[in-house]
């Protein structure tokens, strides 16, 4: 009998095993359906990520590009303001007949001297003009405390006024020493 209850228990089992079959295969073939499609999602949120991050990058580069391009432009825009800045300093300093640019400083600064000095000596010789003779004398003794009697008249080397220059101001104070005391005596040579 037992050999009776074995024999139609493997029959049952077998048929039994066929349908537990077709249901692990079932939930086999739908759970690789599941991660297909998880990996398909995952893939999707991946490339959307990469594609927002190449937009980006683009519109940086872009921006670079266009301040690259500004600066650039800057540069070249720069350089000739230097070339034609050149230009200049080279026609200057033939017209001054130096050879660099410390001697064309000193020369300029010098051409700025001799323009103040000569409008000190234009508003000297207008007071003198108008008989303010004390106010001629302020201004041509303030041109000597600053330049220097032998500047001022031709007679250095480096001289401030010279030729027609140098003859109105050695007349203007001479005009303007008679009345001068021996304190102003003491500042002429």
């Amino acid at each position: 009998m037992e050999e009776n209850n074995n024999a139609p228990n493997k029959p049952e089992t077998a048929g039994e095993k066929q349908p537990e079959s077709k249901k692990f295969l079932v939930f086999y073939v739908i759970g690789l359906f599941c991660v297909a499609l998880a990996l398909i999602l995952l893939s999707y949120v991946a490339q959307v990520r990469s594609d927002r991050r190449l937009s980006e990058l683009t519109n940086q580069l872009s921006t670079q590009t266009s301040a690259a391009e500004g600066a650039n432009a800057r540069v070249q825009v720069l350089q000739q303001s230097v070339e034609e800045q050149s230009k200049i300093l080279d026609d200057l300093m033939q017209q001054t007949g130096t050879e660099n640019t410390e001697d064309l400083v000193a020369a300029v600064e010098a051409l700025s001297s001799q323009t103040a000095v000569l409008s000190e000596l234009l508003t000297a010789q207008q007071q003198m003009e108008q008989g303010d003779t004390t106010g001629a004398q302020a201004c041509i003794d303030s041109l000597i405390q600053d330049y220097g009697l032998e500047r001022l008249n031709g007679t250095a080397q480096d001289a401030l006024l010279t030729g027609e220059a140098a003859a109105v101001f050695t007349t203007l104070y001479q005009q303007t020493r008679p009345l001068s005391s021996g304190a102003q005596a003491g500042t002429a040579p």
